[in-house]
């Protein structure tokens, strides 16, 4: 019996690196592919999505595309990641087809380490024909020990893993009402809450007000329609429930130290760098 691939899977490898740090904070980060980042040394804290999830030693985090995450790390870390992008049947996303725990533990570190090491020295290497080869297969090989590895289960935060769950119904109802608003009230009433004991409950699980959490939403909005170039910043800005344009802009730029425009020009620009790779590869 025989089988043929060549049409079945779309696969890319965007990168592969080593990153070393002391301490690590990053918040609300979104990227446009998903990273697969093994822990070399350290121990993670990452909530996503009302989740928080905890990573050390051994385990690989899976963080994906369009989502936005924090990642705090009181301690030195060495992380081993990669980016990809993996499409099968057509263009379908493998991983909303066969679907992985954003935190898998390793069964075979050593033999998951030895691989990347080959894989990272390849990466390394000049660009050509052997190179892309040889990267892909050794970047199925570790997928194929996290999707093996994965049979162990999550493993989640053991500290009131699901409390950030009591406000989802709150982030939601403020995600469907970004231009319009809402208040503090308005939110409180949809727990039979009193609204200054809601904003202290709230503030207790995020780390900030329901008001500051509506603005950072709008923010965040508004950075993924940014990526659209057909999105007009007046548009944006109606949309994602700022004042006007100008407004928009001074909020953009003290959030995120860059203006909107700038940050739209930097997307574009590493759009370009990795089309630009990928055409160098096959040509």
């Amino acid at each position: 019996m025989s089988m043929m691939v060549q049409d079945a899977i779309g696969f890319t490898l965007f990168d592969v690196k080593k990153v070393q740090y002391q301490s690590r904070v990053i918040f609300d980060y979104i990227q446009s592919c998903y990273t697969i980042s093994y822990i070399k040394q350290g121990k993670v804290t990452i909530t996503c999505e009302g989740k928080e999830y905890e990573a050390r030693t051994g385990d690989v985090m899976l963080h994906r595309p369009h989502i936005p995450f924090n990642v705090i790390s009181k301690t030195d870390g060495i992380h081993y990641l990669f980016n990809i992008e993996l499409n099968v049947k057509g263009r379908e996303d493998f991983f909303h087809l066969y679907p992985l725990d954003r935190v898998v533990q390793v069964r075979d570190s050593k033999a998951y380490e030895n691989k990347f090491d080959e894989l990272n020295s390849i990466w390394l290497q000049e660009v050509g024909e052997i190179r892309t080869m040889q990267s892909g297969f050794l970047a199925f090989f570790l997928l194929h020990e996290i999707i093996e590895s994965s049979k162990g289960g999550v493993r989640q935060c053991g500290r009131e893993p699901f409390e950030t769950d009591r406000f989802n119904r709150a982030l939601q109802y403020m995600e469907q009402r970004l231009e319009t608003g809402v208040s503090r009230e308005e939110l409180a009433s949809l727990y039979h809450m009193n609204p200054v004991y809601f904003s202290r409950a709230f503030k207790n699980i995020y780390g900030i007000t329901p008001m500051k959490m509506l603005h950072k939403l709008r923010l965040l909005h508004a950075k993924r329609m940014l990526e659209n170039p057909e999105n007009t910043i007046e548009m944006i800005a109606q949309q994602s429930g700022f004042y006007d344009a100008s407004h928009f802009n001074r909020m953009f730029r003290k959030a995120f130290n860059i203006s909107p425009n700038n940050y739209r020009k930097s997307i574009k620009s590493t759009k370009s760098r990795i089309f630009s790779t990928l055409s160098s590869e096959e040509a």
